[in-house]
């Protein structure tokens, strides 16, 4: 699941006007991984793979939608611009504390 993840954001991502670091990279993945829903089971043989579902178009459907989602989330407020809004809301921007908070929240 992580490798469809990285390849769906590989090719959302681009096409934004986001930050695209690495750290930004990875908290989207971590947002889209973990809004959906585990598939792995243990193979005859002890491994652990990745189970394909017969229905793989709504599988791609919602790792689009997560993908999206996290690219919105953490294209608004980026990871490495936090330090930089929680001093900016220390100095008495509440708008900006809240955003950072909220974001940090879902990431």
């Amino acid at each position: 699941m992580e490798e469809t993840v990285l390849k769906k954001i590989d090719q959302l991502w681009p096409d934004t006007n986001y930050c695209k670091c690495d750290q930004c990279r990875m908290d989207i993945a971590t947002y889209a991984l973990n809004r959906l829903p585990a598939q792995y089971v243990q193979s005859l043989k002890g491994k652990v793979m990745y189970r394909f579902e017969s229905n793989q178009m709504q599988r791609d459907i919602e790792v689009t939608v997560a993908v999206s989602q996290g690219i919105e989330i953490v294209g608004k407020s980026p990871h490495k611009n936090a330090k930089a809004n929680i001093d900016e809301a220390a100095a008495g921007n509440t708008a900006d504390a809240n955003a950072v908070a909220a974001r940090e929240s879902v990431v």
